[in-house]
């Protein structure tokens, strides 16, 4: 991944600024990576992203991220609804809720409640990137 999406890679790394404990910025990378791979698989080649896609992304977040930041409380019919919303690969983002909220097991820490907004919002930012790194389709 650091090879194809290094951007992506730095991002996902940066999570280290925010308030996140160690297992959350674990498992937000993880996540970060299985939607890399997801996005991977696209029909259409997945083009490296640029600095600026991903500015891009994260202005088009910004709202989201004031609504939904640290301290909100989360839970996965909030985050659920964001989904209502036409959206351009809405199982990837429903991977993304269900990664945050599930249950975790016995030897698994979760995402803080009080975080999983931030948390939603920052992996939004790099599933949006992704998304608009696409290649155009083919007609």
């Amino acid at each position: 991944m650091g090879a194809e999406q290094p951007v992506i890679v730095a991002y996902l790394l940066a999570a280290d600024g925010l308030p996140f404990n160690r297992n959350e910025r674990e498992l937000i990378f993880y996540i970060g990576i299985v939607v890399w791979q997801i996005m991977r698989q696209s029909e259409r080649p997945l083009r490296k992203v640029t600095r600026k896609k991903l500015r891009q992304a994260e202005e088009a977040n910004e709202d989201l991220f004031e609504r939904l930041g640290p301290g909100t409380g989360t839970d996965s019919a909030r985050l659920t609804q964001l989904l209502a919303f036409k959206y351009p690969e809405p199982e990837v983002l429903r991977y993304i809720v269900e990664a945050i909220v599930e249950e975790p097991q016995p030897d698994e820490t979760p995402i803080r409640d009080e975080y999983r907004g931030l948390a939603f919002v920052y992996l939004r930012t790099a599933l949006d990137a992704f998304i608009a790194s696409l290649a155009p389709q083919r007609r």
